[in-house]
């Protein structure tokens, strides 16, 4: 379920040029100056950890963290119910955006809010239940490791419709 959602949205079509210190890149959502700032963080109750996922392999990383799961479903619970679904937090790094753009922050917003969107609209597609949750994340992806200047900026469940 989760790897369509993810190709379907995230996954790196092709990449451009890197004189920002990092590679731009095309994927499916579209995001303010092929940036793409938001990294796509994922807690699957099953599993009970923190994964993140590699656009670029398409595959999943374990996130190593002191940070546990359960407390953020438990607080997200709280927010929306659905112990069944998978949690998806959007973290970003504003830094990437603002190496191109001055008011960098507002364009991180809108890219969340495009992400948020690509994602409602590709679970719609294959048949998932998605609900944004009206959360940024934080302040958990501030804790979840010791690099500065990540930010979340948004957070959904998405899950399996019942038979």
């Amino acid at each position: 379920m989760l790897s369509k959602l993810t190709w379907l949205t995230c996954q790196v079509q092709g990449t451009g040029g890197d004189e920002l210190g990092f590679t731009l890149s095309h994927r499916p959502c579209p995001s303010a100056g092929a940036i793409h700032p938001i990294h796509l963080l994922v807690i699957d109750p099953q599993a009970g950890r923190w994964l993140r996922y590699d656009p670029v392999t398409h595959g999943l990383d374990e996130v190593i963290t002191q940070l546990e799961p359960s407390g953020v479903l438990a607080e997200m619970h709280s927010v929306v119910p659905a112990t069944s679904a998978t949690l998806l937090i959007l973290a970003a790094e504003p830094g990437k955006t603002a190496a191109k753009y001055e008011a960098a922050e507002s364009l991180v917003w809108r890219d969340a809010g495009v992400l948020l969107g690509f994602l409602a609209v590709a679970a719609e597609a294959i048949g998932l239940n998605y609900c944004p949750l009206g959360v940024t994340g934080e302040p958990w992806v501030g804790r979840l490791l010791d690099q500065p200047g990540l930010a979340g900026v948004g957070a959904a469940f998405v899950g399996a419709r019942p038979d």
